[in-house]
């Protein structure tokens, strides 16, 4: 079954593939840039949370085998494939994937399909499966490796689960391709984060073929179709038009959506980068909110000590 757009969207929904915070409740979600904000994407929940998080925990545990490409590879295969043919919603996302390959990339335009580690395999591995073409496996450490003989001057699709600010392609997967003498068209994914990433892959001249762009158009889409409401949708235009302002309007002054106590050490981490940089110059305007932020985290690495 290939996924029409809405199809994708409430999937993308439901599994909390994207998932968008109560403003009411919390929790802020935190950035990797030790920013906060209103929603979250972790793609690879598209396939299912529970599948995802086994495969992944799996994966991890195969990379950290042995330094043997070829028998890491292996077991990637055969276990990311026994999964997708086992589950009938695995094999849809990944047909909706082959089907946009086949109507958005020119016949005979690549060769091969490349994925990074690691959820990029989640997605890489069984579409090059069925389309029929070798798959180069990149590795975080640097290496490739395909099953099947690459010659100099080869074209690979990369097939990624989510594009942000592009960083993984530039720090890695694509040096490792032009270390190996193979060029790359472009990329596939199912999500697109905003156009940081995108535009910096435009700019380098790849194709970029997003099945869904988490933005304000999709947003529109699923308060359209019923999947969010109306006040939801304008707090998320508001973080879209302007961070600092949203977070002004909805998270400033408001300790109990923070938790500093009892939250995980990376959002912790992230939270106290985000109070002592204050990258959106917000000190000035809430100084009272700083200060008592400031002593909750004091307490919490107190705690800790």
């Amino acid at each position: 079954m290939i996924y029409t757009q809405e199809d994708l969207m409430k999937r993308i929904l439901d599994t909390k593939a994207v998932s968008i915070w109560n403003h009411q409740t919390g929790p802020i979600f935190w950035y990797a840039a030790s920013i906060p904000g209103p929603f979250y994407v972790n793609t690879e929940l598209t396939i299912g949370p529970e599948l995802s998080a086994g495969l992944l925990k799996n994966i991890t545990d195969i990379c950290k085998e042995g330094p043997d490409a070829r028998t890491r590879a292996e077991k990637l295969e055969a276990l990311i494939m026994d999964a997708y043919e086992k589950d009938e919603i695995f094999k849809n996302v990944i047909e909706t994937m082959a089907a946009r390959i086949k109507s958005d990339f020119a016949d005979g335009s690549f060769s091969l399909i490349s994925g990074g580690e690691r959820r990029d395999w989640l997605f890489s591995i069984p579409v090059a499966k069925l389309l029929g073409i070798k798959h180069a496996y990149l590795f975080k450490n640097g290496e490739l490796y395909c099953a099947e003989p690459l010659a100099k001057g080869e074209i690979a699709l990369h097939i990624a689960d989510l594009i942000n600010n592009a960083a993984s392609y530039f720090d890695a997967w694509l040096p490792i391709l032009q270390k190996a003498d193979l060029g790359c068209i472009g990329t596939i994914c199912i999500n697109s984060r905003g156009s940081n990433g995108v535009d910096r892959l435009l700019a380098n001249g790849q194709k970029v073929v997003a099945l869904n762009s988490v933005d304000v158009a999709f947003f529109e889409k699923c308060q359209a179709s019923g999947l969010i409401d109306a006040a939801t949708l304008e707090e998320l235009k508001v973080f879209f038009r302007s961070a600092k302002e949203w977070a002004s309007t909805y998270v400033m002054d408001k300790p109990e959506l923070f938790n500093v106590a009892n939250i995980d050490t990376k959002s912790f981490e992230r939270l106290q980068t985000f109070f002592t940089k204050d990258p959106w110059d917000l000190r000035a305007s809430h100084q009272a909110f700083f200060t008592a932020m400031e002593a909750a985290i004091a307490d919490r690495l107190k705690t800790a000590a």
